[in-house]
């Protein structure tokens, strides 16, 4: 059992109230390539169709809490609200892109008559919109680069098609993207689902996919396989040393984490990994992975951060 202690835990739904906002507002937590914490604040989150399907319209103002971190020491230096403006689309997630920020929706529908939904939309810190695009429906995931690709990976109905898609944009399971909307790079894997995405030190892109749950790790030129014999993953980061990988631990095990050390061709055996603050452990509800920076949130919202040496 390997045990990494955490600690500044901060409270998230305390920090909210400083801008009178309630924590119910919180669409996604993520981390950026720049190392902050990205909070999408939403006015109007809509209920889900017949309690299952994601409505793709939401019309609500989008806030960013943007929370800098002190890596080092680990814990929350400083926070600012920014305000994104009022939006059409129901909006899942949010990283930033250069100066500005991408807000993309997980569901996008497709017309007909009208053609698709713009699920993408980069706006700049005045809550203009620069530019919308759509990148497709079904989004499992989303990560943007220092060097502004956008990288989308998607869940079976975004890959197989729904929402009135007969041939859908993410139907090999991950796409590199340009700034833009261009297609740069698509996966030729066999990809179901996208179950998890991240990047290493060097930025190269590693994978996690079904239907046979390879881990795949490429530099959009050349690929190296592993098998981590571990089922229904949504999530894993690379520590900095690039020698290990900590990999949630799959179905019925969520918020569980083991690690396993990285041996060129293969990985070792993974070990359980514990998180703790102090002498007491902590129970993860949430997660968000970038490179071998991690933050997790506890049942009471409490944000810990991370960053994964080894």
């Amino acid at each position: 059992m390997h045990t990494v202690n955490l600690s500044h835990g901060v409270n998230l739904k305390e920090l909210l109230g400083k801008y009178e906002i309630s924590l119910s507002s919180v669409a996604c937590i993520k981390l950026g390539y720049d190392g902050n914490i990205y909070v999408l604040l939403s006015s109007h989150i809509p209920e889900r169709i017949d309690g299952m399907f994601v409505n793709t319209v939401a019309n609500s103002e989008y806030s960013a809490l943007v929370l800098i971190a002190d890596w080092q020491n680990e814990e929350i230096i400083s926070h600012s609200l920014v305000k994104l403006g009022r939006y059409r689309m129901n909006f899942h997630f949010l990283q930033p892109i250069g100066d500005d920020f991408l807000l993309l929706g997980a569901r996008c529908a497709y017309s007909k008559t009208r053609g698709p939904e713009m699920n993408a939309a980069i706006v700049n810190s005045s809550g203009e919109m620069l530019c919308e695009f759509c990148l497709g429906d079904g989004i499992e995931d989303c990560i943007v680069t220092a060097d502004e690709r956008i990288i989308t990976s998607y869940f079976d109905e975004g890959v197989f098609g729904n929402y009135g898609w007969d041939s859908p944009i993410g139907s090999s399971g991950l796409v590199v993207w340009d700034r833009g909307g261009n297609v740069l790079w698509e996966s030729k894997r066999n990809i179901y689902d996208c179950y998890a995405i991240n990047l290493d030190e060097r930025g190269r892109l590693w994978y996690y996919y079904y239907d046979e749950f390879k881990l795949v790790m490429t530099d959009l030129l050349t690929e190296k396989e592993y098998t981590p014999d571990i089922d229904g993953a949504s999530g894993f980061l690379i520590t900095a040393d690039m020698g290990h990988i900590v990999f949630e631990r799959g179905y019925d095990h969520n918020g569980e984490f083991s690690i396993a050390p990285i041996l060129g061709e293969r990985l070792g055996k993974f070990e359980p990994l514990q998180l703790a603050c102090g002498d007491k452990p902590v129970s993860v509800s949430l997660f968000s992975f970038i490179g071998s920076f991690s933050v997790f949130s506890d049942a009471e919202s409490t944000l810990y951060i991370k960053r994964f040496m080894f």
